[in-house]
């Protein structure tokens, strides 16, 4: 019965989401999600960013095109790697400018060796600590073998491309209790002026109530986004109600899987915000941001 109570209620907050496409509209945001809203052309133009957050379960993996570049946060896992790719090969992408892993968890790091071998890949960034596990290994033996370097962030980074700053902002400790989830990489992504319309997305990894702590008491940067990537897959945890009223955002991806659904609490503290909610196990989501 909770299961069923818990299904009827992500349903209802879905299409609370999707009944909101006007005021989307007004705020140069755009939606739309496999199979459940009709998909088209989205041509690139300057001054538009297109974020693609893809169903590959409960893991991460998503591409940010803008008119001239390519940048793509975490991996999927091992075996979702082949949609990514077709995805890529699909619009004729072969490069990457950027790939960014948030941390090493399979779910985020496990397609990554595919990616590197067949897409040039110009530029990795990853957190500054290491994994035992296979899928890591694969990651670095990849990485060795097309001769990349990777970026090991420690320190706050910024990158610009086509009109849209990126803060990449790392874990501020060497240990923590929740190892490699809180020592995910945050990025903050803002297209155009803040004080002339424009928007911001955040994509906040898996972290836990240590990272979220951190984020909510640092300087670099003001955590009030448009759109948010929201951490760990919806899992609830200490600090998760202060990090989302922080953020306050207008729409929420939450990259799940229908075996491991986001929290029902988390889904009743973004509606409280009014937040329009989209889920990647009922499809890829696609967001476009226009005319900034």
């Amino acid at each position: 019965m909770k299961k069923r109570i818990f299904l009827l209620f992500c349903t209802f907050v879905f299409l609370f989401g999707c009944s909101q496409k006007e005021s989307q509209k007004e705020q140069d945001i755009y939606i739309q999600q496999e199979g459940t809203v009709a998909d088209e052309e989205m041509p690139m133009q300057d001054g538009q960013a297109k974020v693609t957050f893809f169903d590959v379960g409960k893991g991460d993996a998503i591409l940010i095109e803008t008119s001239g570049h390519q940048v793509m946060i975490d991996a999927g896992y091992d075996d979702t790697a082949d949609a990514i790719l077709g995805y890529l090969k699909e619009q004729s992408i072969d490069k990457l400018d950027y790939l960014v892993i948030t941390h090493f968890d399979k779910d985020h790091v496990g397609g990554a060796d595919r990616i590197i071998k067949e897409v040039e890949t110009e530029n990795v960034l990853q957190p500054d600590y290491e994994s035992e596990s296979g899928q890591y290994k694969e990651y670095v033996e990849a990485m060795i073998d097309e001769g990349i370097k990777p970026d090991v962030v420690t320190q706050t980074m910024k990158l610009s491309l086509d009109g849209i700053e990126f803060l990449i902002y790392p874990p501020q400790k060497k240990d923590y209790k929740e190892e490699d989830n809180d020592f995910s990489l945050v990025i903050s992504m803002t297209c155009g002026d803040i004080l002339h319309g424009g928007k911001r997305v955040l994509f906040a990894g898996d972290c836990e109530k240590e990272r979220l702590k951190e984020l909510l008491i640092q300087k670099e940067f003001d955590l009030s986004h448009d759109v948010l990537k929201v951490p760990h897959h919806g899992r609830k945890g200490k600090n998760s109600k202060e990090f989302l009223m922080a953020v306050s955002p207008k729409v929420a991806v939450i990259t799940s899987s229908d075996e491991k659904p986001a929290d029902d609490e988390i889904c009743m503290m973004l509606n409280k915000l009014g937040t329009d909610v989209y889920f990647t196990n009922e499809g890829t989501v696609t967001l476009v941001i226009r005319d900034f």
